[in-house]
């Protein structure tokens, strides 16, 4: 019986030394860079319909985004905890995943920030104009509630608390110096002298106003309940009185909307024939749509390319996969098999090259032989580096005379605008109606681009393969995103199908 307690004393012991060895190695009171924990609050901005930019810059007036203090130990100021500094006196969220939890802790400060909001929207505080969540200037009062509703985040009170900026003009400022957006102030004309405005209070919004950036969703799309609620509601109508409750996680289809309606974005969703009302766009994740499905890649949802991208899945112009990394730049040997995938899909093959690419002709013009599109370019460099499943992709279009040797020396490089402008131009001819174009009348930042550069813009641009990146400029030494590669592809494969 000794023995047994001696042992289990050690088990316990030892149970005890292994969990908090695993959480210091789970959490580490490591603070990420900031660049990882931005990465996070974008992506929970989006899914709760928040504008990034202020959650951002919250994070940054109450934590300067450090979760962690010099010790390793969650920052805990009074009953406020982590990254946005929650507070949590009311128990209303999970003190240890807010303490140890960096993305349950914003999580948490993205949902103190919707009930701010939504104090402001139904008038429990003062509000803005018409409460539309995708104008910035909109959420001052929300921002103010944020800190406390104190008077003293009364701008016209200042003086009186030895302050130089209230709560809400210290995001206001980190937006502007640090992310370059400019958040223009109500008029302080509206507020009372003294102490904090009246709940009634509708102050207009600034003439001059900012997007929040919010995604909208469509008739069509596939949702389901996300967030760290518990149970979520439908209604009657936008605003309404409830009808049902649904749990996490419970999917639907949105059958109408957006109504904006008491500061929110509503969609009729259908769970099914007998349960269907108006939510909230916050609490809803779309997961794909009635055309296509649900979507492959899971980092799409939010995506002005997720449509695309599933197009190009379906054509088997890219492959399947976890992730899609969109907004990642694309290197020249993705783009080459995705080129080759879509030439493919086309039907576009080296026997009638001649008779698809704009250049039997042009290609003998630029050096490209028969003879040197038949070779192995692999055999005439040495030390090439190119993964094994590019390689046939990408001989399909060196012999096509898309690319050249030089083009494969560097391979693993990221693909520039010009690059992908040069190489593509070459599978388009330019219609007699646009001869005459001055392409550099549209985009004004080709000058220092070469003839054939130049020439190549042109073709893209008059056949509808690819457009500027912002108005008035091509953007020609950018790199590609994969996102408009795909793009790119949708309309290359499209424009050279055999009918």
């Amino acid at each position: 019986m000794k023995i047994f307690k001696t042992t289990a004393k050690k088990i316990i012991i030892l149970t005890i030394v292994f969990l908090l060895v695993f959480n210091n190695l789970t959490f580490g009171g490591v603070n990420p860079p900031r660049e990882e924990v931005e990465n996070i609050i974008d992506t929970i901005a989006q899914k709760r319909a928040i504008p990034a930019i202020l959650l951002k810059s919250i994070a940054r007036v109450e934590s300067c985004f450090e979760h962690y203090d010099h010790n390793g130990n969650p920052k805990i100021n009074g009953t406020s905890i982590g990254l946005m500094q929650v507070n949590n006196r009311y128990g209303g969220y999970n003190t240890e995943k807010l303490k140890y939890d960096i993305e349950y802790n914003i999580e948490a400060g993205a949902d103190v920030l919707l009930n701010k909001w939504s104090m402001s929207s139904y008038q429990s505080v003062s509000s803005v104009g018409n409460m539309d969540p995708n104008i910035l200037e909109n959420w001052y009062f929300a921002l103010w509630a944020y800190n406390g509703w104190a008077q003293s985040n009364n701008p016209n009170m200042l003086s009186s608390y030895a302050k130089k900026y209230t709560y809400q003009q210290l995001v206001y400022n980190i937006a502007e110096k640090e992310y370059n957006k400019k958040i223009n102030n109500i008029d302080f004309s509206y507020l009372p002298a003294a102490g904090k405005p009246s709940r009634s209070l509708v102050v207009p919004t600034p003439s001059n106003c900012s997007s929040g950036n919010i995604v909208l969703y469509e008739i069509g799309d596939y949702v389901r309940t996300d967030g760290i609620r518990k149970s979520y509601h439908l209604r009657d109508v936008p605003a309404g009185k409830y009808i049902h409750e649904l749990d996490v996680n419970q999917l639907a289809v949105i059958t109408e909307g957006p109504v904006l309606e008491k500061g929110y974005y509503w969609y009729k969703v259908s769970v099914d024939e007998n349960k269907e009302g108006w939510i909230e766009r916050n609490w809803l994740l779309r997961t794909g749509d009635i055309e296509y499905g649900r979507y492959t890649f899971e980092d799409i949802s939010f995506h002005w390319a997720r449509k695309i991208i599933m197009d190009l899945l379906k054509k088997d112009i890219v492959s399947e996969g976890e992730f899609f990394y969109p907004d990642n730049y694309v290197s020249k040997e993705e783009y080459f098999i995705m080129l080759s995938r879509s030439l493919d899909y086309s039907e576009v093959e080296s026997e009638n090259a001649s008779d698809e690419l704009k250049g039997g002709e042009e290609l003998q013009k630029n050096g490209t032989s028969n003879e040197t599109s038949e070779s192995n370019p692999f055999e005439e460099l040495e030390g090439i580096q190119i993964n094994p499943w590019a390689v046939e992709y990408v001989e399909n279009i060196y012999g096509i005379g898309l690319i050249d040797q030089e083009d494969l020396s560097n391979i693993m490089d990221n693909l520039t605008r010009k690059e992908a402008a040069l190489i593509t131009a070459k599978l388009f001819d330019i219609d007699e109606e646009f001869y005459s174009l001055d392409i550099k009348s549209i985009f004004t930042d080709l000058n220092e681009l070469k003839e054939e550069e130049i020439a190549a813009v042109k073709t893209v641009y008059v056949n509808e393969v690819m457009s500027g990146k912002a108005t008035g400029t091509f953007s020609p030494h950018e790199h590609l995103t994969r996102a408009e590669a795909a793009a790119i592809m949708a309309k290359v494969s499209e424009k050279l199908k055999t009918e």
